[in-house]
């Protein structure tokens, strides 16, 4: 594996960060919270991913199921409102620990 200088690696972090997807993966944690609602937001983490699908963390396997069976629809539509459809064209709900 070749190694890079460090001042490459700060480099392209600065870029990925600074980025118009670096600004809307900050504002999706902000607006994390309406989009998902009261009910969900507190036990659901979103981060965007690098194919245009948004991942979202959920603390309990069965509020898991019932978001990608019965909520998908709604939470995919509000994010694709507030990011655009060509921004966002899925969304997964995976189960694991918030962070």
């Amino acid at each position: 594996m070749e190694e890079k200088p460090l001042r490459s690696v700060v480099h392209n972090i600065i870029q990925r960060l600074s980025a118009p997807e670096g600004h809307g993966r900050s504002v999706l944690a902000e607006r994390w919270s309406e989009i998902a609602g009261p009910r969900f937001s507190g036990h659901t983490q979103a981060r965007f991913g690098m194919d245009k699908r948004v991942t979202v963390w959920v603390d309990d396997s069965t509020l898991a199921f019932e978001l990608s069976r019965k909520y998908k629809p709604a939470m995919l539509k509000r994010l694709q409102n507030e990011f655009g459809e060509h921004e966002v064209e899925d969304i997964r709900f995976f189960v694991g620990e918030l962070r």
